[in-house]
């Protein structure tokens, strides 16, 4: 890429895995007296930490000496042009929580390792072995290095849910235990659909959107609309009522 590759930038990043981990698990399910006690946290939780980074970001970006400060000791996992503007990991978190808000935990599950999987992966593979770049700076090599791994990783995901959660949405397999080759191909081209936006997505409203807000997005929504069109699933089947968040058992 571009930017080259910032590896405690992308480290960080990675651990965004927590979230879907977390929602594979299901941890907290018997815990709290809620039917989604697991989505109920982290919902929360993301909506705090968005809150309270979003206010230290207006901190930063408004006393020049505070910002001097946070460069100094975080700069490190920052790029050199968020020193001016909202940092990226904003439009991540913000990102992560829509998804997990209005999205099944299917959906949300592969829409998060779209990114995490995918950018890290294509910003080392660009910035090492990029030999064939575009306009923007971006290579083939790149996107070679964002396809394959979220691919592999969407698929390998998607195996151990329908495994753990038999009749769960975008299962792969049948009740016989057969392979179902639909949902890999609908998840191949949500994939791609990730793919070219990470390719063609800009930095705009002072770094609120770039491509940490708008893969996962547009993931979760190439997801739901191709299993619509080419599953046995209704438009309900695709979102998750936010009201429904803290319905007790």
């Amino acid at each position: 890429m571009n930017s080259g590759f910032n590896f405690f930038r992308k480290i960080w990043h990675v651990l965004g895995l927590i979230i879907p981990v977390t929602l594979f698990f299901d941890p907290f399910q018997n815990t709290f007296p809620l039917v989604y006690a697991t989505r109920a946290i982290l919902v929360t939780l993301l909506a705090a930490l968005l809150a309270c980074l979003f206010i230290l970001e207006l901190v930063r970006l408004s006393h020049s000496g505070f910002e001097n400060f946070f460069y100094k000791y975080f700069g490190f996992l920052m790029k050199e042009s968020e020193r001016k503007r909202f940092n990226g990991t904003v439009p991540y978190f913000f990102a992560n929580f829509l998804v997990v808000l209005f999205f099944p935990a299917e959906v949300a599950i592969l829409a998060i390792l779209f990114l995490v999987i995918g950018d890290p992966f294509a910003a080392y593979v660009g910035s090492k072995y990029g030999k064939h770049r575009f306009y923007n700076g971006k290579s083939v090599e790149g996107i070679i290095g964002f396809l394959i791994p979220a691919f592999l990783f969407s698929v390998l995901a998607l195996f151990l849910i329908t495994k753990s959660h038999p009749g769960s949405f975008l299962a792969i397999l049948d009740d016989q235990g057969n392979l179902l080759l639909t949902p890999i191909y609908i998840v191949f081209l949500s994939v791609l659909s990730a793919c070219v936006t990470e390719f063609f997505a800009n930095t705009t409203a002072k770094g609120l959107i770039d491509d940490n807000l708008l893969i996962p997005i547009v993931g979760a929504t190439v997801l739901s609309i191709l299993s619509l069109l080419c599953l046995d699933y209704t438009p309900t089947d695709f979102f998750f009522d936010p009201k429904a968040l803290y319905i007790q058992k």
